[in-house]
């Protein structure tokens, strides 16, 4: 399932500033699916995911007084779940079995990663990702993550429904999260996902 479009974000965060409970279930509502998916791929656990995803939540609303200073709220989101995320995979790690790829790739990187080198990779695989959708899943998935459109505004722009435009996107994000999670491990894995699919 896509991200839902937030038509007035910046409001909805002051709000959630303030503590609006009500506000904090929107923006709940319309990241969720996403982080959990992410975290359920790394760790292969429903129960571990949906923890991993309230607390992650938790923190946003510990933080909710930062978010209107915040310019870019899904890049702040894509920041506190890559980092509570591999905390947990590395905690897991330490802890028991959890997967080869992972334990072998944390005993081989170093703690603080080259960030500007994973961002490039990560951007290069999610391009190639994308490259490989057919073309209007790649034309909402497009317009919806680079220009920020809302459904109903690529529905009149492609002149197909709103149901089609939200097929097209659940398959794109399903088609790039399996992509990425068969060319990616890791690290880098984490940020690709992330950075797609939120």
């Amino acid at each position: 399932m896509p991200v839902t479009s937030l038509h007035n974000e910046e409001e909805l965060l002051r709000r959630v500033a303030t503590g609006d409970g009500l506000a904090f279930e929107q923006l709940f509502d319309a990241y969720w699916n996403n982080i959990y998916q992410v975290a359920f791929t790394l760790t292969k656990s429903r129960e571990t995911a949906r923890d991993l995803v309230q607390e992650i939540f938790i923190k946003i609303w510990l933080l909710r007084e930062e978010l209107p200073q915040k310019d870019n709220f899904r890049n702040f989101l894509f920041i506190v779940a890559r980092n509570h995320i591999l905390d947990e995979l590395r905690r897991k790690v330490k802890e028991d079995p959890f997967t080869d790829q992972l334990q072998i790739w944390f005993k081989e990187s170093p703690i603080q990663a080259d960030q500007q080198l994973l961002y490039h990779e990560s951007q290069a695989l999610i391009h190639q990702a994308v490259s490989n959708l057919p073309e209007q899943q790649r034309q909402v998935y497009l317009l919806t993550r680079e220009n920020g459109w809302t459904q109903e505004e690529i529905a009149q722009h492609l002149q197909v429904s709103k149901n089609t435009v939200k097929t097209h996107m659940a398959r794109a994000l399903t088609a790039i999260r399996e992509f990425l999670a068969n060319h990616a491990q890791g690290i880098l894995l984490a940020c690709c996902l992330l950075s797609a699919l939120l």
